[in-house]
């Protein structure tokens, strides 16, 4: 605005056909490269923004890391400790197994020598049940010989007496 008119007049058809399409276009170029700017400074802000939360996120994936890595080592050990536990009983087992085994081959020989005996005595037994059977016999054959010479005898005298 132009209050001490000092400065000409403003020639409004001359202004509005060669002057406002060039001030419009320059404008446009200006609105155009001020949303470049704009949008350059947005991304730049969005890649702060972005860095900030990779970050952040890189500071959780470690401390989420350093968690499954302290787990997984507690885990490592406590399965070392069983394995160790478990070595030591199957060791303990196989120990248990050999001192069965031995005394098991130890009682299988005595008892192998008690049932060699015992079939010896039984044989024996069985050898002298055959000859009191064979005295019995014997014995009652005899004791029938003598039963008839007694009778005979007997039957002598009361024929004497007679």
């Amino acid at each position: 605005m132009n209050v001490s008119n000092d400065t000409p007049a403003l020639n409004y058809v001359e202004y509005f056909t060669k002057q406002l399409p060039v001030d419009l276009a320059n404008m446009a170029a200006l609105r155009d490269e001020l949303a470049v700017r704009q949008g350059a400074l947005s991304a730049a802000q969005d890649a702060i923004a972005d860095r900030a939360k990779a970050a952040e996120e890189l500071a959780t994936a470690k401390s989420q890391a350093d968690a499954m890595i302290a787990s997984a080592k507690d885990k490592e050990d406590k399965a070392k400790a069983k394995t160790a536990d478990l070595k030591a009983r199957e060791d303990l087992l196989a120990d248990s197994i050999k001192t069965f085994d031995e005394d098991s081959a130890k009682r299988e020989t005595v008892l192998f020598a008690r049932e060699k005996t015992s079939d010896t005595r039984e044989m024996h037994q069985q050898q002298t049940q055959d000859n009191l059977d064979v005295k019995e016999a014997k014995l009652l054959a005899d004791q029938a010989t003598l039963d008839a010479r007694i009778k005979a005898f007997q039957d002598k005298v009361a024929a004497l007496k007679a």
